[in-house]
């Protein structure tokens, strides 16, 4: 039995390694193609580029693997099915459950392997990909923001942010909005630059606008001024943030600090689900691709794995991304958002794997 398990497990990772790397390396010329005309055009240094790609690798193996899996466990059953190795396997005694142990056993350790990578690895190298954006963007590396703005608010106001220096202290393109109670704009202030002195936000460059229901009343101008923010650099800065750059504890504190400032934290608490529920999906795959196989041994080969990978897949990613959409907008509980696609494909596979002739 140890032969044989050791056979699996090795037709299993030979393949799962060459799918991997056949995907991966799609996956980066794709994205060569889709980024080289702003490296051309902004003038990135070629060490620049090769590390923005070479940052990228860690998650694009997490998003691909689980379908190198699947497609793993198709072409090596039908591979044993071609030469009639299930057939030997079953007659000699051997249940279907230990047949599938090691394919389970190695989904397993790929789905640890990338709950470790996207808790350590992968939010340090997706930082590392946003500020090399911004420099082929054009914009300024030291900034460490997510999108082109941050937005928040508090008591005093709505505030937009172009960009902040965290490290420096310093905010750039600074837009305050103070409301009325019926939500219309009273007066809109805009600061060329903010910097944090001695626990206060010193703004240069200051233009005042003062407004009643649509109309203009007035404004001023001031070289230097005092903005009454009460956030510090770092607490700014982290407005901007985004879940693929937080690790587990960090998005549940995140999500603990928009709640208790009053925002909508649904978009973030699904995707601090789906840091678990993700990396089961490989797992789940093997739970899909085993059926699939047994019941098509005579169809089993490279045409029909790679096949069965795209279509299985697919369905995957369409029904999870609809899920994650609804719960984003709030229409869906976040843990069903995240979830209720592993459920549905685990009890369809389950189901398959009951029906399986022998």
């Amino acid at each position: 039995m140890k032969i044989l398990t050791g056979y699996i497990l090795k037709e299993f990772v030979k393949i799962f390694m060459l799918t991997l790397s056949a995907f991966v390396s799609l996956y980066l010329i794709i994205d060569v193609f889709e980024h080289l005309d702003t490296m051309i055009e902004h003038n990135v240094r070629f060490a620049d580029s090769l590390r923005f790609f070479l940052y990228k690798a860690p998650f694009i193996f997490y998003q691909v693997s689980p379908v190198a899996v699947l497609m793993a466990t198709l072409l090596s059953l039908g591979i044993f099915a071609k030469y009639n190795e299930i057939v030997a396997a079953l007659s000699g005694g051997i249940s279907l459950l230990r047949l599938c142990i090691p394919f389970f056993a190695c989904a397993l350790v790929i789905s640890g392997l990338n709950f470790v990578l996207n808790e350590s690895i992968i939010p340090l190298a997706n930082k590392k990909v946003m500020a090399i954006m911004q420099t082929m963007e054009g914009k300024d590396t030291r900034a460490t923001f997510a999108q082109n703005s941050i937005w928040f608010r508090d008591n005093a106001g709505i505030y937009s942010i172009d960009y902040i220096e965290p490290q420096n202290g310093i905010m750039h393109g600074l837009t305050i909005y103070k409301m009325s109670d019926d939500f219309n704009i009273v007066k809109r202030v805009d600061v060329r630059e903010a910097k944090w002195i001695d626990g206060k936000w010193l703004a240069t460059g200051v233009r005042s606008l003062n407004f009643h229901g649509n109309k203009l009343l007035g404004t001023s101008t001031a070289e230097t001024d005092i903005i009454p923010i009460a956030e510090k650099p770092e607490d700014i800065s982290d407005a901007g943030r985004l879940a693929e750059e937080m690790n587990f504890m960090e998005l549940t504190d995140y999500i603990d600090k928009l709640e208790k400032g009053g925002y909508a934290a649904a978009r973030y608490v699904v995707d601090l689900h789906s840091k678990i529920s993700f990396p089961l999906v490989s797992v789940i795959m093997v739970m899909m691709g085993i059926p699939f196989a047994l019941r098509n041994r005579r169809r089993g080969g490279m045409a029909f794995g790679a096949g069965m990978s795209i279509i299985i897949g697919f369905s995957y990613w369409v029904v999870s991304a609809i899920n994650i959409s609804l719960g984003y907008n709030g229409i869906i509980p976040p843990f069903l958002a995240a979830w209720l696609t592993n459920l549905v494909f685990a009890a369809f596979g389950a189901l398959m794997l009951t029906y399986v002739r022998q």
